[in-house]
């Protein structure tokens, strides 16, 4: 399925975003860009491909839906000290493809120290701590959010890890959402980010997620041939117990 939809007008797609249907708006989380320079520095030689592949998923999005708006939740950037020479011509071309193509809101993330000063210089509207759109909080998910009728995180990097056909273990990004609660947790933007077996998780690193239950989380796995549906984590664990 190349996407899913969870509420009125809300689908969760293929190209690891959200579409906000009634207003036209994608919404998408934890780009890192940057991150191959700070791997470098811990050294860690990487060939830096990751930006043009997020331009390429970028792409492929406004072929597809046209949005007026993109949001990103969080974690534009990777590095948590100043901007960085590299990480800023990336930060910056990666804003004006998307200006080129639509309007752009960014939502501060732990990650975006410093991104405010380059928001500022473009007037591209830079939330601190979370926005509202319609019945929709949107928040990066490392600041604690009191009330909420349908709320969408970052930060957590969820993935499942299960087994191929040659018998390894790989980790495939997906969306976690909780039903009765109305919180949908979004993969990483970023191709570099393979995130956190949710499978094996005990807990979520997020504030707002620290008094609710891992297992009742439904799983939704983004692969190369659209979205699959893995019902709730508690249901992966008891069918897979080798996974944990």
């Amino acid at each position: 399925m190349e996407r899913i939809e969870l509420a009125d007008g809300v689908y969760i797609t293929s190209d690891r975003c959200v579409w906000y249907e009634s207003k036209n708006v994608i919404i998408l989380a934890d780009l890192h860009l940057g991150l191959e320079a700070s791997l470098k520095d811990e050294g860690f030689s990487l060939p830096r491909f990751q930006k043009d592949e997020i331009l390429d998923k970028l792409s492929t999005i406004f072929d597809k839906y046209d949005p007026e708006t993109v949001i990103v939740n969080g974690d534009f950037k990777h590095e948590f000290g100043k901007n960085r020479r590299e990480e800023l011509i990336e930060v910056v071309e990666v804003i004006d493809f998307i200006r080129d193509h639509s309007e752009l809101i960014i939502i501060r993330g732990n990650h975006d120290n410093f991104l405010k000063t380059i928001t500022e210089k473009r007037g591209i509207v830079f939330y601190e701590d979370f926005m509202v759109l319609d019945d929709i909080t949107i928040s990066h998910g490392h600041n604690s959010i009191t009330e909420h009728q349908f709320l969408i995180i970052g930060h957590e990097h969820p993935s499942i890890k299960i087994r191929d056909d040659m018998g390894a273990f790989i980790k495939i990004p997906c969306f976690l959402y909780h039903r009765s609660k109305n919180i949908l947790i979004l993969p990483a933007f970023s191709p570099l980010s393979e995130g956190r077996d949710m499978i094996s998780a005990r807990s979520f690193i997020s504030d707002i997620l620290k008094d609710v239950n891992i297992e009742e989380f439904y799983t939704y796995a983004v692969t190369d041939s659209g979205l699959m549906d893995f019902q709730t984590v508690k249901n992966i664990r008891k069918a897979y117990p080798d996974m944990l």
